[in-house]
């Protein structure tokens, strides 16, 4: 049974994968994500054996049921009425499990939950389903770095850009270099942003170069909008645009490259800054 206790950490994950998470808690996650291999390693096994062991009890009830089994039934003789005999009162019974014995259950289903899902997402002997394709993993891991660094680092003030605007040549240079893609830093000030430096991180195994831009008028004033490009391929080559985790995505896919704005959901001018941006970088 000790092999099968998951870990604080596990546990954490696993609720996290589940959507059970509150805000403080996914914000802790985002960040140890961030910064810890160990921590994502654990965090996509969860996330492949949950998807997995969906797809597999989804198939199971799409199996059809055998044909013998239905004439069986159909031709099963109709029961004959039964004669109800006087039948002396039974006690009643109600099971109210106590407080303590609901958490035992609790944590006993988690655990098992929680084991075979990671066995399932872990252990490389498992067979795996044909449908759960390697470029749409890949592709859900990749967002999901995005995302991770984007509300790690929108709420930094002091910190926001490794190299700050008024050093456009060392971005230039620095990005390129890492990244291999080639690229104008966009002027957007009519859109109400003003450049603030850039960064450079891994998504998916792959570096991801950012311009970062704060937002300098309107509703949103204050607010984090930026410009990520990689050498990574979605899948298909398609764009996206979708909001994850309180957080809009507008990419877009040229040959040598993807391009990708980012900003908080409620921003309803993403698909313009997207349009503008695609013009000058």
């Amino acid at each position: 049974m000790n092999a099968l206790q998951p870990s604080p950490l596990e546990l954490r994950l696993s609720a996290f994968v589940d959507g059970r998470a509150d805000e403080h808690e996914r914000h802790d996650l985002d960040e140890l994500l961030v910064n810890d291999p160990q921590a994502r390693a654990l965090h996509d096994g969860l996330k492949r054996g949950a998807d997995i062991g969906r797809r597999a009890f989804d198939d199971i009830l799409k199996e059809p049921v055998p044909l013998d089994l239905v004439r069986d039934i159909k031709n099963a003789p109709l029961p004959r009425k039964a004669i109800r005999l006087p039948q002396p009162p039974r006690p009643t019974f109600s099971f109210k499990p106590s407080g303590p014995q609901a958490l035992g259950c609790g944590l006993l289903l988690l655990v098992l939950g929680g084991g075979l899902g990671y066995m399932l997402g872990g252990n490389p002997a498992m067979p795996q389903l044909a449908s759960l394709s390697t470029p749409t993993a890949n592709g859900r891991d990749w967002l999901d770095d995005i995302v991770a660094h984007y509300r790690l680092y929108a709420r930094q003030t002091n910190h926001l850009a490794e190299i700050p605007a008024n050093r456009p040549a060392d971005i230039l240079e620095w990005l390129t270099t890492n990244t291999g893609v080639n690229f104008r830093i966009p002027e957007l000030e009519q859109s109400g942003l003003t450049f603030q430096g850039a960064r450079l991180f891994a998504a998916g195994g792959v570096p991801v170069g950012q311009l970062l831009y704060r937002r300098t008028d309107g509703d949103g004033d204050g607010d984090v909008i930026v410009i990520a490009f990689t050498k990574t391929r979605p899948e298909g080559n398609r764009s996206i645009e979708e909001i994850r985790n309180d957080t809009g995505l507008v990419s877009w896919v040229t040959p040598l490259a993807t391009y990708m704005v980012i900003g908080p959901s409620s921003a309803a001018d993403l698909d313009d800054i997207a349009a503008k941006a695609a013009g000058l970088i």
